[in-house]
């Protein structure tokens, strides 16, 4: 039995590390000629912009990639604790910070990517084929038979094919030129943008923490950003607007933007601090969801997963851990009927569940910038925003508040979950206190 991953990204390479054990071979297609060492490459050009690895993410790539945290250490990201490390001013303030079990690895993109490449290339079953971009599918009215790459006239054989082609899939074309009926989706955009620089970290730095986040919160705070260390002892630093407010790559901008942050924590830094790239911006901030397990008349054995199927507002660094969750959903799936004929129906069904809780964070915060299009907010939604404001302040005192927060920012608990009564009893009564901001 024949796999074929299309795109060798991080959801694809995690796809392949998931069939591994339960088919006899595992082709990913990508169509960037790859390098032996850790570079950009023109296919993922938001990788020139902040990461993370949330913890759901790693603990799931753990567990497909044992010893993937150990490798990304030894190639120079430092782990620290999200809890107690990473200073975070949220629309009510600073939030209290603790010691946690939240770790997270400062490591930019590239160096996540080239290290689960590595490891999964590394295992016997898994071949690479490269530099050859993806034209088209070859199948009848039930299932994909094989995939038809650019420059080579037979068709690559495949019993089931993954779309792991990113937020720019071009899957629904393909199905529509084997008559496939189009997948419903939905499409909710903030105009967010963001523009980032590296920068080297200064040897006199001082500070009690590693990594520092601006959030923003509508209507009144459009700005924010975010500092993180990543290998080589650099600063990788996005700066945040919504609409008018979106950065620019003009060099005095840069800072001008740091310095109207809400907290000058992130403009104090940068003063000295020598920068090492160009300033580099996008806009491609969209959350788009592709309702898949909703649609009728599908292919058997096509799987989507990733961007492919629900891409995210990347401010939220929801994108690779959802990307891991998916493909460590994928083994489960394999584990209990690999060669069902009902793999890619079962397996989308359980994906959407799977997704909702970041779409929900995701789209709920866009959807209160008045701006935002793919409106208007539910009233569900409405309400959750409303109470996430309580839930802030809670955050800037206590510690137990804080915690619940960062176990549904780093997708451990569904957003429901902040409303145990624990955690809705201390919300109140830090909001009827009124929670002091610094």
């Amino acid at each position: 039995m024949r796999a074929v991953i299309l795109g060798g990204s991080i959801a694809g390479l995690l796809a392949a590390q998931a069939l591994t054990e339960h088919v006899d071979e595992v082709v990913v297609v990508e169509r960037d000629r790859l390098l032996d060492s850790p570079g950009q490459r023109p296919g993922v050009p938001q990788s020139v912009h902040l990461h993370a690895l949330v913890h759901r993410g790693l603990r799931e790539i753990e567990q497909l990639v044992p010893g993937f945290a150990a490798d990304l250490a030894a190639a120079g990201a430092r782990a620290f604790d999200f809890g107690a490390d990473t200073a975070i001013y949220n629309p009510a303030g600073w939030s209290k910070r603790f010691p946690s079990s939240l770790t997270i690895y400062g490591a930019s993109r590239v160096l996540i990517e080239s290290v689960l490449r590595d490891r999964v290339l590394a295992h016997p079953r898994v071949h690479l084929c490269c530099g050859r971009a993806v034209e088209g599918l070859v199948g009848d009215a039930r299932t994909i038979t094989g995939v038809r790459l650019q420059a080579t006239p037979i068709p690559l054989d495949a019993d089931l094919v993954v779309d792991a082609t990113g937020r720019g899939s071009r899957a629904r074309h393909w199905l529509a030129r084997l008559g496939y009926p189009p997948v419903p989706e939905v499409v909710i955009d903030a105009h967010v943008g963001y523009a980032s620089r590296q920068y080297a970290i200064p040897d006199r730095h001082i500070a009690d923490w590693h990594a520092c986040y601006v959030q923003l919160a509508a209507p009144h705070r459009p700005r924010g950003a975010v500092l993180a260390p990543v290998e080589g002892n650099r600063w990788m630093v996005s700066l945040i607007g919504v609409k008018s407010h979106r950065p620019t790559t003009t060099e005095d901008d840069f800072l001008r933007f740091a310095r109207s942050l809400p907290t000058p924590a992130i403009a104090e830094v940068l003063a000295h601090a020598t920068p090492l790239t160009p300033i580099l911006a996008t806009h491609a901030t969209s959350n788009r969801r592709r309702y898949v397990e909703n649609a009728h008349g599908q292919p058997t054995n096509l799987i989507h997963l990733g961007d492919a199927v629900c891409s995210l507002n990347p401010i939220y660094a929801q994108g690779m851990s959802t990307a891991a969750a998916a493909a460590a959903l994928l083994a489960r799936c394999c584990r209990t009927r690999p060669r069902s004929c009902d793999l890619a129906p079962r397996f989308h069904r359980q994906l959407a569940r799977l997704n909702n809780w970041a779409w929900q964070l995701a789209t709920t915060t866009d959807l209160s910038w008045p701006t935002t299009d793919g409106g208007p907010p539910t009233l569900l939604q409405r309400i959750t925003d409303r109470y996430a404001e309580h839930v802030f302040t809670g955050a800037t005192d206590n510690p137990q508040v804080a915690s619940a927060v960062l176990d549904v920012l780093h997708l451990l608990r569904p957003p429901r979950s902040l409303l145990a009564p624990t955690t809705l009893a201390r919300t109140l009564r830090a909001t009827h206190r009124g929670a002091h901001v610094d």
